[in-house]
Order: structure tokens, then sequence, then C-alpha cells
């Protein structure tokens, strides 16, 4: 497993912490796939779940941010913004048929930014949402 999850990544929020292990596990299957040279036809679904789960996860994020009343909702809706712009345009390059490239780059992408994203964004909103009742 290239991308193992590791306990000091958890937000506190076992919800939110399964979604991240799931994102982890679809990215380190991703890995796998190439290095075992699985074909396009096989890697191109997992990308999309991939793609697909981000794109979920997110939005399940900000509608608890939005329900408990997050106090930095808006620049933690921005980063989602950016982020999810990105992987559009790598479905976008999907669709030209550059898939392999593009496997390897979202696949580190997606790994990095979640773990950046957890220690710097998505841990500011332990408290509030621990506070409110969500663990």
């Amino acid at each position: 497993m290239l991308y193992p999850w590791k306990d000091e990544y958890s937000v506190g929020v076992s919800r939110f912490d399964n979604h991240h292990k799931k994102l982890f596990d679809i990215a380190n299957q991703l890995h796998e796939m190439m290095k075992s040279g699985k074909g396009e036809d096989v890697i191109e679904p997992v990308l999309r779940e991939l793609i697909d789960y981000t794109k979920y996860h997110l939005a399940e994020e900000e509608k608890t941010m939005e329900r408990i009343g997050y106090s930095n909702i808006t620049s933690h809706k921005r980063a989602h913004v950016i982020f999810t712009e990105q992987l559009n345009s790598a479905m976008v390059e999907i669709e030209r048929g550059r898939t392999t490239f593009v496997v390897i780059k979202v696949a580190q992408t997606v790994i990095d930014w979640l773990i950046d994203h957890i220690f710097g964004i998505d841990k500011k909103y332990t408290a509030e949402m621990n506070a409110a009742g969500i663990s």
C-alpha cells in the first residue's frame, strides 16, 4: 500500500474519517492497478469512482458545516471549489484519451490534497463539529 491511512489524519468526526479512508483506499487501488499494468478499460472506472467519491465527500462535508453554522465555511468551500475544478480538468483529459497520465496525476493529487486539506483545513472544524454533537 503506497498511501496508508494514519490515525493522525483523523478529524475527530468518524463519518468524515471513514470518507477519507475510502478515498485513500481507492487511490491505493489505482496505484496497484497501474503497478500491475492493468489496461485503461479497467483503470478508468476506478479513477471515475475516485473523482465521484471525492465530490460526494466534499458535498457531505459542506452540508454538515452549513447545518452547524461552521464559522470558517466560506474559505473551506473555496478550497473545495478549487479542488473540484482540478478534478473536472482531469475528467476532460480522460475524455480526450489521456487516461494513463491522468491516473498518475489524479491519484497523487487526491492523496496530497487530502493530507494537506485534512491537516490544514479539516482539523479546524473538529471542535465546532464535536461541540454540535458530531463526532
